[in-house]
């Protein structure tokens, strides 16, 4: 079975719906494991995209 943007908009949603439901870093974690493998099924996946649908935001340890 072939993953196709339905699948991906439906994790993302999942994965959105718990973002303030679960530990940072345990989110973090899912999110970027689902888009390696969303990644492998669809060469043309955008994982920014994803990370914007899932309301992940790459965190930023740069001191300033």
């Amino acid at each position: 079975m072939t993953m196709t943007r339905k699948h991906f908009e439906a994790i993302a949603e999942i994965l959105n719906y718990n973002a303030n439901k679960t530990h940072p870093a345990v989110f973090s974690k899912m999110v970027l494991d689902f888009s390696e493998l969303c990644a492998k099924e669809n060469p043309n996946f955008n994982v920014t995209k994803f990370h914007e649908a899932c309301g992940y935001v790459v965190p930023n340890f740069s001191s300033r």
